[in-house]
């Protein structure tokens, strides 16, 4: 039972998907955070342009 031990914490075989996955969330948690800032501003500028196009139509 204690070969099966050790041999298991040395094998590194998908460490690579783990590190990925991990980065990966990461960055998904990042956009998240950012999501309400960049929302707001995003609507409001689309806003202003319609309005602009709606005043200069007038």
């Amino acid at each position: 039972m204690g070969q099966w031990i050790r041999r298991f914490a040395r094998d590194e075989r998908g460490a690579t998907a783990i590190e990925y996955t991990l980065i990966a969330s990461l960055i998904a948690a990042a956009l998240l955070a950012a999501w309400p800032n960049f929302y707001s501003g995003f609507m409001a500028s689309w806003t202003n342009a319609g309005e602009a196009m709606t005043s200069a139509l007038k």
